[in-house]
């Protein structure tokens, strides 16, 4: 799946940066906003390292093709950890890092032994990037850096593994611009069985992903986003929007996302979905999606057309549980192509049984 063609790009850096100074500059350090203390177990660590996500899962994978062949039928396991070392009390310098399980950079599972496929025990870092947020409305990011959706999802956007090599300029300042957020991504994407961060920071002067993406919450309803990328020569519009739809009995919200393969061999994907809360232990989301190419979006969402539906029963404060059925109906791509896919998924949060037990 990795596609040839990349640019050499050393203009792009020195741009962004200059860009971002005259901007941050033109808005003032006035609007920069002083965080407000909040009571910490130990105050000493949080004050130079924060945990953002510390979880642990597992889950049984079943897929089988149009042929009733059985591709997969498996047990897998996940380790995800995100950590911020802050250079400042508020953040605004600081370096993010993710370790995570996943042989190249479009996965997140390690497979047990147990069903098809062979144990597999790695743990790399995936992403390793330098944040800076001189001012409010100004962010900067470079290094390891995940991919910026926007409103999409994985489902027409990119795979929620999926990270790049390179830079990021994030504007957020709707009274001046407009937009909630205003968002430029250069770097390189590829090289995709080498998941490690370390062995991936040579390919920070090579560019093949550009992207420019907008975003806005229109009011407490709607919210919205539309992008332009461009991938190894392939160029795409992705846009999306949310619906708050709180008064209808079976969602409280619905998304349309969809993308326009521009150049070269055009195409065209979407996907409608619902989600709802039942209550504070139950959520539920299902939709029908069409996938034109063979994209980098979430494996689970292949070529041709399907209906998917998911839940999440929290068992307790940290336990959780989620089965997920995804279904293809009507025409398929090829004879080969996934069919049916289920999984059931077990997670336990490490990071909310430290808070609740006082550990971190």
């Amino acid at each position: 799946m990795l596609r040839s063609g990349y640019r050499q790009v050393t203009i792009w850096k020195p741009i962004a940066i200059i860009f971002a100074i005259i901007f941050a500059s033109s808005l003032g350090r006035a609007q920069t906003v002083k965080a407000t203390p909040t009571p910490q177990s130990h105050p000493e660590v949080h004050r130079w390292f924060e945990i953002e996500a510390l979880t642990i899962s597992t889950r049984y994978r079943y897929i089988d093709n149009t042929r009733g062949q059985t591709l997969a039928n498996q047990q897998q396991w996940q380790f995800l950890g995100r950590g911020r070392f802050k250079f400042d009390r508020k953040a605004k310098y600081s370096v993010v890092t993710q370790l995570g399980t996943g042989n190249n950079i479009t996965a997140g599972w390690n497979n047990t032994g147990w069903g098809t496929g062979d144990l597999q025990t790695n743990i790399f870092v995936k992403h390793l990037y330098f944040d800076a947020k001189p001012v409010k409305p100004i962010e900067v990011q470079f290094g390891g850096i995940p991919i910026n959706n926007g409103e999409n999802t994985e489902i027409t956007g990119y795979d929620n593994d999926v990270y790049v090599m390179g830079e990021r300029v994030v504007i957020r300042a709707p009274k001046q611009l407009w937009f909630d957020e205003i968002s430029l991504s250069n770097g390189y994407l590829g090289d995709l069985t080498r998941p490690n961060v370390f062995r991936r920071f040579k390919h920070l002067d090579r560019s093949n992903y550009h992207q420019f993406l907008v975003r806005k919450k229109v009011n407490s309803r709607v919210s919205f986003s539309a992008d332009y990328t461009f991938e190894s020569g392939i160029d795409t519009l992705r846009q999306a929007i949310k619906v708050n739809t709180k008064e209808l009995k079976f969602a409280d919200s619905l998304t349309f996302e969809n993308y326009q393969r521009l150049d070269p061999n055009a195409g065209y994907g979407f996907a409608i979905d619902g989600s709802k809360h039942v209550n504070s232990r139950v959520d539920l989301t299902g939709g029908f999606t069409k996938i034109s190419h063979v994209i980098f979006n979430g494996d689970r969402y292949q070529r041709g057309e399907r209906f998917y539906f998911g839940a999440i029963f929290k068992l307790n404060r940290e336990f959780s549980i989620a089965p997920v059925i995804i279904q293809a109906v009507g025409p398929v791509p090829t004879a080969v192509s996934p069919r049916t896919r289920f999984e059931f998924i077990a997670s336990y949060n490490i990071l909310d049984a430290f808070h609740h037990h006082h550990i971190y």
